[in-house]
């Protein structure tokens, strides 16, 4: 190897892009934490945290992991943790425990486990719209109206 393509290689592994990508047909075992980003179209295995995590179509994920937005289009079979957002697609198979903010799940996604909300849910008192003696005023005009 000459000196040139040394450096250009040693300046990729330099860079603070913090990016995990599994590729497809590739099978990771392990623990992976304080990526920004990981995206994984092969096999991973282990805890995964990361600020942004996607399971594509062709990827697989067993474990725990957490992240703040998570796109699952793949199989995944453990707990799923989403600070933030989790969007499950139509390709998407999940067996296990999904805690999560905010949830979008595509129709034909498979969901097998449980459902858990981060934070508290607000209760919401039943508004009438129109009052009783709004009704009646309502009613009575109708009457009159019939009358004429």
């Amino acid at each position: 190897m000459d000196e040139e393509n040394s450096d250009s290689i040693s300046q990729d592994l330099d860079n603070d892009s913090k990016m995990v990508l599994v590729g497809s047909g590739v099978r990771i075992e392990g623990r992976i934490d304080g990526a920004e980003s990981t995206d994984v179209s092969g096999s991973l295995s282990g805890t995964l945290k990361s600020s942004r995590i996607s399971i594509n179509s062709s990827g697989s994920f067993n474990g725990d992991m957490n992240g703040q937005d998570v796109v699952i289009s793949g199989n995944v079979e453990g707990e799923i943790t989403s600070e933030d957002t989790i969007i499950v697609n139509q390709s998407a198979k999940i067996k296990g425990t999904i805690e999560y903010s905010s949830i979008q799940v595509s129709y034909g996604a498979k969901l097998e486990g449980s459902l858990r909300h981060r934070g508290s849910i607000q209760n919401y008192s039943t508004v009438n719209s129109v009052s009783d003696e709004k009704t009646e005023d309502v009613e009575n005009n109708t009457d009159e109206e019939d009358n004429q």
